[in-house]
């Protein structure tokens, strides 16, 4: 008997969240629920999971953040977006973010358990390339393997850094200000951390995308992609730390010293 796939449903609605989890486990998945986007990232963070079904309008951490923080798990699960709010334009921004499917709802039952079970192949496939890929590197030696994945600016990020009173720690929950834990989306904290490796220095709005959401985009969708982001870390992160070179991007500086 093959094992059941685990499921990780993100739903806010009660009475959705009660029907879609029952039909998953009638199916014979293992299901795990989250009620909204906080709560997901947590335990995307702490287990494994196949598939990912999250809606996409969850409050305050979308269902966008969701994906994009399941995109990043060394276990890479298949994403589907489900949502009653459908538009052509939450849907490509939601398949150019790396979601295998988009489903609206209310969907039939048969339907999602065609779609889940199609997103579960999907990940056992490439869990199958991976495999392969890494017998491959064993082979080639680990020299050409180093040269097949470069150090990356972010990769060398492995040290905190200290900014006036705000430390940037190498995890996105070792961030303090003035001595107090600052608690931060990853988002939030990839958007704080790629500032961090160059304080001062203006990071323009396609650059950080590139880094927050890993997707090519151009100048404005970049900066309408990154304004609630930094919106929201400047509610978190007071005393002017992030300074906006306005039609360029963000820079984070040291407040103490730009007011010499």
């Amino acid at each position: 008997m093959k094992p059941q796939a685990h499921i990780l449903l993100v739903e806010d609605d009660h009475a959705a969240r009660v029907t879609l989890e029952l039909g998953l486990k009638q199916a014979n998945y293992r299901v795990t629920t989250a009620s909204n986007g906080l709560e997901a990232i947590d335990l995307l963070e702490q287990d494994t999971f196949a598939v990912v079904l999250t809606d996409l309008v969850l409050g305050d951490v979308t269902g966008l953040e969701v994906l994009y923080t399941a995109r990043n798990q060394p276990y890479h699960p298949v994403i589907i977006i489900l949502t009653g709010h459908g538009s052509l334009e939450t849907s490509l921004t939601a398949f150019r973010s790396g979601a295998f499917d988009y489903l609206l709802k209310p969907c039939e039952p048969h339907e999602l358990i065609t779609r889940v079970g199609n997103a579960v192949m999907q990940y056992n496939e490439q869990n199958q390339i991976r495999a392969a890929a890494r017998t491959l590197y064993r082979q080639l030696g680990d020299a050409q393997a180093d040269q097949a994945h470069p150090v990356t600016e972010m990769q060398m990020f492995d040290q905190p850094v200290h900014i006036a009173n705000l430390v940037v720690g190498t995890s996105r929950r070792d961030v303090s200000l003035n001595g107090k834990q600052v608690m931060l989306t990853p988002i939030e904290y990839t958007l704080l951390r790629f500032l961090a490796i160059r304080p001062g220095v203006t990071r323009g709005y396609t650059e950080i995308v590139r880094i927050t959401h890993q997707v090519d985009t151009d100048e404005t969708e970049a900066q309408i992609l990154i304004r609630p982001h930094m919106h929201n870390l400047r509610k978190k992160i007071e005393g002017d730390y992030l300074v906006t070179d306005r039609g360029v991007g963000y820079q984070l500086i040291d407040p103490s010293r730009a007011q010499r």
